[in-house]
């Protein structure tokens, strides 16, 4: 795991080595040793923080290649062209420079300045796996970091949270790649590429290395058994180059087919030299009658079928701590043991691992469920294998719930519930939860999320392509920095998603399976109870149960709240209150939840609160 951070005065201003430090020092969690590597010179400043096991640093400062490039790089390159590191890089940029990088694939996020040409150059890989922050100040300075808080640290960038930000995290709706926390802080978005000088004349140029391409979706001409041999091998090999040479490595276990095939892959390929996984699985723990549903069963037949996983449950045991965690600087997410990705990347690191892989972007693109699917079929005159997976439904309701979202616009399906009897759609969590911020919030704000296309295709794409994924993969990448380690995502792999993305729509769901062409591939991995387990769930479901059991505690924080601005000037407290008072028993929502049945108006408004709650933690710590 390597952090990078660097700057350079565009006004030819000589670099401060204070500031390097200090940018090193906020990005080094308490406990954590890395080796730190600088260079200035002149205008020009870089870092590295490499947090690998002494064998793997790297001596004195970020190395100057043979190609004439200095790097400040966080990578782990695929192959074909770039498996000799950041040598193999440097000789790439150097010969091609920005087109070259469209030849990269794996995970990473680098800074190359080119003393020649006094040119610094950016990029990050495609799905934003590794992270990386920017500040450009034209004719002043641009300043990049893996993590935010180096930016800030710098005192070349004022730390100031942007409120309209914060509104669309509370909400849940999607923004821009480009968008951060802060102002003034820009991501730079995945699979692009920036480039600056010191010529004062010119602004900075930017680009895309690599994106999904739409031409090519749905395009292979390809068997469901031929599909399914290279979607396993392609998996097999996604997982093989993602693990590290020694020591141990950790992997989520959810009980889902993504993250249980990659577990299995992973132990059996460290088997051979005797190294163990650490699987993690976040188990919802049982609140008095009420243990709750999920894919915890089916956590045990991986267990049971593959030797050399060391497994350990997750489960919230401090409900206070839950709802009132200690937040991540950085992000609008908790760091502590109250969360389960806390606990996990805190017992990982303490047991020697530097790697965690998760099966994040599975559903994405090789596991993809059946939206749109039949939908697909219906308008692009598949009447045969449409009418065979009509059957496979066994109820023309099935067939609608199925076809309709796809097919008609959400006033067309208002008004056939309303002629048929049937209850509204209801509203969306957005505008449930616009109810407790403040009308300046959400004034002239569209809450609706924006329509997906109405083809499985469309739909596969615009979920590739959107800002879900990345998101998620660096807010896992943020805080796995502040335990020396790195995530990765098999399924994010280039190779995979690129062949997934290419299938027709139709080998997704076949004989009223969905998911199934990775059903297929993963025939020889994952246990036929798990492999044929019907639909997906969602085991962190407790979330909401607790804010009702905290109920007392939560009122009086509001109470307190009243003089803290920040806080008072985006919620409406009185609203929270109200919410919170109108909460059905904790017991009540955990039998909704444990049956499937019951107030789920309840359920979300108990995890708008969640939301809320962990966004004023945020305020209070941070803001």
């Amino acid at each position: 795991m390597r952090l990078i951070g660097g700057f350079l005065h565009l006004d030819g201003q000589a670099a401060d080595p204070a500031r390097l430090d200090a940018m090193a020092a906020a990005m080094t969690a308490p406990g954590l040793r890395p080796r730190i590597e600088r260079w200035i010179d002149g205008p020009v400043a870089l870092l590295v923080l490499d947090f690998g096991p002494p064998a793997t640093h790297s001596a004195g400062n970020p190395p100057q290649h043979e190609a004439g490039l200095i790097l400040a790089a966080d990578l782990r390159l695929d192959e074909p062209d770039t498996a000799l590191g950041q040598a193999g890089l440097a000789a790439l940029l150097q010969a091609q420079g920005v087109a070259g990088l469209g030849r990269l694939a794996g995970d990473f996020a680098f800074a190359a300045w080119n003393p020649q040409r006094q040119t610094l150059l950016c990029a990050r890989d495609g799905f934003g796996v590794r992270p990386l922050f920017f500040a450009d100040r034209p004719g002043a300075f641009f300043a990049f970091a893996s993590l935010p808080r180096g930016l800030h640290a710098t005192g070349l960038v004022a730390r100031q949270v942007e409120p309209a930000f914060l509104v669309d995290e509370f909400l849940l709706l999607p923004s821009e790649p480009e968008r951060s926390l802060f102002k003034g802080v820009e991501r730079l978005a995945p699979g692009g590429w920036l480039e600056l000088g010191l010529d004062l004349g010119k602004p900075a140029r930017r680009g895309w290395h690599w994106r999904p391409d739409p031409a090519r979706a749905g395009t292979c001409r390809i068997g469901a058994a031929e599909a399914a041999a290279e979607l396993s091998r392609l998996v097999q090999a996604a997982v093989q180059r993602r693990l590290p040479g020694a020591g141990p490595v950790a992997a989520h276990l959810s009980g889902g087919l993504d993250s249980s095939a990659i577990a299995i892959l992973a132990a059996r390929a460290l088997q051979p030299a005797g190294r163990d996984l650490l699987a993690y699985s976040a188990v919802p723990a049982a609140f008095g009658a009420y243990r709750f549903g999920g894919d915890g069963p089916y956590i045990a037949p991986v267990l049971r079928q593959q030797p050399g996983i060391t497994w350990q449950a997750v489960r919230v045991e401090k409900p206070a701590d839950f709802v009132l965690p200690a937040m991540d600087q950085d992000q609008i997410l908790p760091v502590d043991q109250s969360f389960g990705e806390g606990r996990i990347l805190a017992d990982a690191a303490a047991a020697g691992a530097q790697m965690l892989l998760s099966g994040w972007g599975g559903d994405e693109g090789c596991s993809f469920s059946r939206r749109g699917v039949l939908a697909e079929a219906l308008l692009t005159g598949r009447w045969g294998y449409l009418a065979t997976e009509l059957r496979a439904l066994g109820s023309a309701q099935a067939a609608w719930g199925d076809l309709a979202p796809h097919l008609l616009p959400d006033t067309v399906q208002a008004l056939i519930r309303r002629l048929a009897g049937r209850p509204p759609i209801p509203p969306g969590l957005a505008e449930i939860s616009a109810d407790l911020l403040l009308n300046q919030h959400v004034a002239g704000r569209s809450l609706r999320r924006p329509a997906l296309p109405a083809t499985a295709k469309g739909i596969r794409l615009a979920l590739i392509s959107g800002p879900g994924l990345p998101r998620r993969a660096e807010q896992w990448s943020l805080l796995a920095a502040r335990h020396g380690m790195a995530v990765s995502f098999p399924l994010l792999d280039r190779q995979l998603v690129e062949f997934a993305l290419s299938l027709p729509s139709a080998l997704f769901v076949r004989q009223g399976w969905s998911r199934r062409v990775f059903r297929d591939a993963m025939a020889d991995v994952l246990p036929e109870a798990l492999r044929w387990k019907p639909g997906k769930a969602d085991l962190v479901v407790e979330g909401p149960v607790y804010v009702a059991a905290e109920r007392h505690l939560l009122a009086d924080r509001l109470a307190a709240l009243r003089q803290h601005q920040p806080v008072a000037g985006f919620f409406n407290l009185d609203a929270m209150a109200a919410w919170l008072q109108a909460l059905p028993p904790a017991e009540r929502l955990a039998q909704t939840i444990d049956s499937g049945q019951g107030d789920w108006p309840a359920i979300e408004k108990a995890g708008g609160l969640l939301r809320a709650f962990r966004i004023i933690a945020y305020l209070e710590q941070h803001g």
